[in-house]
């Protein structure tokens, strides 16, 4: 009986620095019930990017079986100048640390469910109103972008759109420094076992 408790407490760790408190946060637990993968998300200490590496370094330092930790950084850039992001990414991987990067903002990666698109972003805000339409559109409802990114079931209203996901920003071959930019994709059929 100790012994099949302490399996279980070594199963893998996949913990999520997220800089938003809600859409990347709610996405990533709802992956991690929905598949039966051991995923925390939890919040940065501020949301830039170097705050989310900054959270991400103090968390580590609370855990003392860190082979059975794998920490990643979820970036949005927003308006972070690019020399100031690209080193924060460099860090990130320095510190061993995987980086899932949203250009311009995570809710790009959302959109990727509904629809296959690289069109350019001015802006996040104008990223979260195409995903908001596609949504809208999709589910035939009426919500606004405040509403959609603080939906604690945004994970199970698009699971069934997750291959698709992953096959659109696969397809596109997306550069990292273009905008639009992601490697959700990536990360997360690392986290399911698909690389």
């Amino acid at each position: 009986m100790a012994r099949a408790q302490r399996n279980r407490q070594l199963r893998p760790l996949h913990l999520f620095i997220c800089e938003d408190s809600k859409s990347s946060k709610y996405y990533m637990q709802g992956l991690g019930r929905a598949k039966g993968i051991n995923i925390k998300a939890e919040n940065a200490d501020g949301t830039s990017p170097e705050n989310v590496l900054k959270s991400a370094e103090e968390r580590l330092k609370s855990f003392t079986d860190r082979e059975f930790v794998q920490i990643y950084c979820l970036f949005d850039k927003d308006d972070c100048a690019d020399d100031k992001f690209n080193q924060v990414i460099q860090k990130c991987k320095e510190a061993g640390f995987i980086d899932a990067v949203s250009v311009p903002c995570y809710e790009y990666w959302l959109l990727l469910h509904l629809k296959r698109t690289n069109q350019p972003f001015k802006d996040a805000k104008e990223c979260c109103e195409a995903f908001r339409t596609e949504y809208n559109k999709k589910f035939d409802t009426k919500h606004t972008v405040k509403y959609l990114k603080a939906k604690t079931d945004i994970f199970e209203d698009l699971k069934n759109n997750l291959d698709v996901a992953l096959a659109n920003a696969d397809s596109l071959e997306l550069e990292e420094t273009s905008c639009p930019y992601t490697n959700m994709h990536k990360v997360i059929k690392g986290v399911l076992g698909r690389e």
